[in-house]
């Protein structure tokens, strides 16, 4: 017993881990096209993506680890029925029931790794992307511009400077804002481009003069300034990627426990707990969706139905967030919400899976008798 256990184990974990490699490879692809993305816009420099991607990779694990051994488990289950070794153990006395030790155990064992990739790994790295990106944004600000050249920005307005200084801050400033009204031209000793609360680039200039108005007309206005900061946007910054995510696990629940925790707070701390909590469910889910039954030449369709339950577990836990976010409903909803169903669903299909019934009840039509023609 302990044989057959160890090696339907370890082909779990081997179709597991395969999975896991295609998801996480496409995960990755799919983040680092929006890198791309970011970098043709000029919000990070070419060589950032690849440590941007290397940070979001734990994120990308802890999303991804769930899917893996739920399909690892459902396709090896499939495979046994393909293979007729489940009615090989069958009549050796092993049922499906004797399988839930494996299915505990893979259940534990995901639990406790999903536990520390999200409660750990994920904010820490989440913390870490955040810095590493308004690092970069900040190196992509400074080279977005040319000194010694007029330099275009939307709006038509034009920013000159002379030098860079040791600081990096530009040197001997002309900026022209023709949106401005009225018109608003500026000259400085010093300027700097700097990313606003929102995300876009605004421009700061010091000890300078400020002309406003429309010099053919007569009405200008002359203004020396210490410090002047143009608010408007001069393009497409990078959005800030910090916030609540990047807070570790314990001073969130500090944050949660005291009287200062918000319901945003909350709903994230419930969040992170969910995802391995439900991983077990979705491992006792995935146990019956594999059987097959070869006997009456059908399949169970399993692998389409996990797909299908998958999908329609994380919608509900996307809604549910939502709706805790909004204050619809509770915030403890997220811990048992999703999964109860699903244990639930599982113990049905289990059910009904052993006492050898189809995983859907057959929907039965009434009967029309014909009549003969006398």
């Amino acid at each position: 017993m302990k044989v057959l256990f160890r090696h339907i184990t370890a082909e779990v974990l081997q179709r597991a881990l395969i999975i896991l490699t295609v998801i996480t490879a496409l995960m990755v692809l799919a983040r680092g096209l929006e890198f791309l993305q970011d970098m043709a816009e000029g919000d990070i420099p070419g060589q950032a993506v690849l440590t941007l991607l290397s940070l979001a990779v734990p994120r990308i694990l802890a999303l991804a680890l769930p899917l893996a051994l739920f399909f690892g488990l459902l396709t090896t289950v499939a495979r046994l029925c393909q293979d007729s070794e489940m009615d090989a153990m069958a009549a050796a006395g092993v049922g499906l029931y004797s399988l839930l030790p494996v299915v505990g155990l893979l259940g534990i064992g995901g639990l406790l790794l999903e536990a520390g990739l999200t409660l750990g790994l994920v904010p820490a790295g989440q913390e870490r992307l955040a810095k590493a990106t308004e690092t970069f944004q900040e190196q992509a600000l400074t080279g977005m511009v040319r000194p010694g050249q007029f330099n275009e920005f939307p709006g038509g307005r034009v920013l000159f400077f002379r030098e860079r200084d040791a600081d990096g801050f530009m040197r001997e400033v002309f900026f022209h804002d023709p949106e401005a009204k009225p018109p608003v031209t500026v000259s400085a000793r010093r300027g700097a481009l700097e990313q606003g609360q929102g995300g876009d680039v605004e421009a700061v200039f010091f000890e300078g003069v400020r002309y406003q108005g429309r010099p053919r007309q007569g009405l200008v206005r002359v203004m020396d300034f210490d410090r002047y900061r143009v608010r408007k946007s001069l393009g497409g910054g990078g959005r800030s990627r910090g916030g609540r995510e990047t807070l570790s696990t314990a001073i969130l629940w500090q944050r949660v426990s005291g009287p200062d925790g918000s319901l945003a707070d909350r709903v994230e701390l419930f969040r992170r707990l969910t995802l391995p909590v439900g991983l077990p469910v979705l491992l006792l889910l995935a146990l019956p969706l594999g059987v097959e039954n070869r006997r009456s030449g059908t399949r169970s369709y399993g692998l389409l139905w996990g797909a299908l339950l998958i999908l329609a577990y994380h919608n509900g836990l996307i809604a549910i967030e939502d709706w805790a976010g909004d204050g619809v409903v509770a915030t403890h909803l997220l811990l048992w919400g999703p999964p109860l169903p699903a244990f639930g669903l599982a113990l049905f299909l289990l059910r009904r899976t052993v006492s050898g019934l189809p995983l859907l009840p057959a929907l039965r039509l009434p009967r029309v008798s014909g009549g003969g023609s006398a």
